[in-house]
């Protein structure tokens, strides 16, 4: 994803690959879209400008995208605010804590919190 957006007909899957929401995802994206690009989390970090995009097209706050049941997150960010910049960091330092993976198509991007949730994008 070194461009602004993905091509109408191609679409970037960001995920982690321990997720079997992730493996599914591809899955059910590669049978209506002949062109699907993976991204895992952990190997091909995005800058924070780049998470300011995915974050404003998925219409959501860096927050909303952590996995607040991970004790990660429950020993050193619950209860803690910071600024959107902050946030930003969490997501790029600690890829493990985005709860699910997060499809990109065009300028429309959507957490797959069901895999088959990838059918409305």
């Amino acid at each position: 994803m070194h461009k602004k957006s993905t091509h109408s007909h191609e679409i970037s899957i960001l995920y982690n690959p321990e997720c079997s929401k992730a493996k599914k995802a591809i899955a059910y994206a590669k049978t209506f879209s002949g062109r699907v690009l993976s991204f895992e989390y952990s190997k091909q970090k995005r800058t924070p400008t780049q998470w300011r995009e995915i974050i404003g097209n998925l219409g959501l706050r860096p927050k909303d995208l952590l996995d607040k049941s991970k004790e990660y997150y429950q020993k050193n960010i619950r209860g803690r605010e910071f600024e959107e910049e902050d946030w930003l960091n969490v997501l790029i330092n600690n890829p493990e804590l985005i709860r699910s993976p997060i499809a990109i198509r065009g300028n429309r991007a959507l957490m797959l919190d069901n895999p088959s949730d990838i059918l409305r994008l």
